[in-house]
C-alpha cells in the first residue's frame, strides 16, 4: 500500500467516524505517517479509532468535534497488542 492510500484510507475512516472535519490537523497526519513507518496494518489502526471512538462517544457525549487522534493512540497500541498475541 501506497503512503497517499494509507493516509487516505485512515484519515476518511476517522472522519467519517468523527462526524465533522473536513481534515485533519499536521500532528494527526504526523502520528498517521508514525504508525505506517512502525509497520501497523492499515486494518488494526482503524480498529483502534473505531474503539476509541465509541469509548469517547459513550463519555463525552456532543464533543466527538474536539477529538484528535493524540487521543486514540492508547486504542490504537491496545489494538497492536491484542493482534500480536
Amino acid at each position: 500500500m501506497s503512503n497517499e492510500n494509507y493516509l487516505v484510507t485512515v484519515e476518511r475512516f476517522f472522519l467519517s467516524l468523527k462526524d465533522s472535519g473536513l481534515a485533519l490537523s499536521a500532528t494527526d497526519y504526523d502520528l498517521i505517517q508514525q504508525w505506517e513507518s512502525r509497520g501497523i496494518p492499515v486494518n488494526i489502526v482503524c480498529r483502534g479509532i473505531e474503539n476509541g471512538v465509541a469509548e469517547f462517544d459513550q463519555q463525552n457525549t456532543r464533543q466527538s468535534s474536539r477529538m484528535g487522534l493524540s487521543y486514540l493512540k492508547v486504542f490504537i497500541e491496545a489494538e497492536m497488542e491484542r493482534s500480536q498475541a
